[in-house]
């Protein structure tokens, strides 16, 4: 039987409503500000605690397929 932290019980509950907020601010138009708040919290988690990280790795992963890339414009680019 494996017995959780209390403190751990807490980051995973904490991850899971990062990557849901996450969704949702991706659902509303600004995935990518949801892409770097998402990036951020990998980033604080990914030593301490793993396997929240690669939650926080998958929400990311769907997270990206909502960001556009626009690519410059032949106008845009410059000639040296």
């Amino acid at each position: 039987m494996t017995v959780l932290h209390p403190a751990s019980d807490e980051i995973g509950s904490l991850t899971r409503l990062l990557v849901l907020a996450s969704l949702a601010l991706a659902s509303a138009g600004a995935a990518e500000e949801a892409c770097r708040i998402a990036a951020r919290g990998w980033s604080l988690l990914r030593h301490q605690h793993p396997r929240e990280a690669e939650r926080l790795t998958a929400a990311l992963h769907t997270l990206t397929r909502e960001v556009r890339f626009d690519p410059p414009s032949q106008g845009e680019i410059d000639h040296e």
